[in-house]
């Protein structure tokens, strides 16, 4: 019996001899997918109407007022700018269908809805430009900019005041088009 008990212990020592630790891996695949958000809303002002009326507008334009202010607001994940373009080269009359008015007779002044100006000057409206200011800007969160219209007024680039151009009476219209980019 001695010699059994030897036979089984030697086998259950020899067994334990030979097991090795147990160890396993597990793969975890971990993925990041970024979308480039980019987002333009006009949040007030998106039909702009200027009504000439008396002889005082005629010569000095109507300058900006809430009324004639654009409000919009960008949300983008990355740096971006803004440009706007006109869609035609000038404003066409609605009545006639054959009168114009130049883009340059429009004015704008770009600023923020905190009644912050980012740009201070008067710029007249021209077929393409880039919203300067906002050339560049800081991806995050929701940006908001104001335009502040102005028709027939003195600044740089603006055409002479309305009432020495002799221009037809008619309504005249323009779409203009705001496109935010990724810088």
């Amino acid at each position: 019996m001695r010699k059994l008990l030897l036979g089984v212990a030697m086998l259950l020592f020899a067994q334990m001899g030979f097991g090795q630790m147990v160890s396993d891996q597990a793969v975890i695949p971990v993925s990041v997918t970024l979308n480039s958000i980019l987002r333009l809303t006009v949040t007030s002002g998106g039909n702009i109407v200027f009504v000439f009326n008396t002889i005082d507008q005629y010569e000095n334009g109507i300058g900006g007022t809430p009324r004639t202010t654009t409000t919009f607001q960008v949300s983008s994940s990355r740096d971006y700018s803004i440009t706007m373009v006109p869609e035609n080269g000038t404003f066409i009359g609605l009545e006639t269908g054959n009168t114009t008015f130049a883009l340059n007779n429009v004015g704008y002044t770009l600023g923020t809805t905190d009644g912050e100006v980012i740009d201070t000057d008067l710029h007249a409206l021209a077929a393409t430009q880039v919203l300067t200011p906002v050339a560049g800007a800081s991806a995050g969160g929701n940006h908001q900019y104001t335009i502040q219209w102005e028709v027939g007024t003195a600044g740089a680039g603006m055409a002479a005041a309305l009432s020495e151009q002799s221009l037809e009476t008619d309504i005249y219209v323009n779409n203009i088009f705001l496109t935010l980019a990724p810088d």
